[in-house]
């Protein structure tokens, strides 16, 4: 299945997530903004991507008792420059 997806960014936008189902499955929009957050503050994308796969093995494990799905994350940091 293909989703497609086009939103207008703002300046208010920061990050955009592209995980796979496996990332989803167990953790909230809000959960994974609260974990990239201080890493775009930072300009770390490497680390948030790393502790948002972290986090979902652990639930996977912990909900699934040791069975994990295809866990995948990309974090890009944006800085949105609009016209005036």
């Amino acid at each position: 299945m293909v989703e497609i997806l086009e939103l207008d960014l703002d300046k208010d936008d920061k990050f955009i997530v592209l995980a796979s189902d496996g990332v989803w499955e167990f953790l909230t929009n809000e959960e994974i903004a609260g974990m990239v957050k201080p890493f775009f503050e930072t300009k770390n994308a490497e680390k948030a991507a790393e502790t948002v796969v972290r986090e979902s093995y652990l639930r996977w494990k912990r909900e699934e008792e040791g069975i994990v799905d295809d866990i995948t994350c990309i974090i890009v940091f944006l800085d949105v420059k609009l016209e005036k």
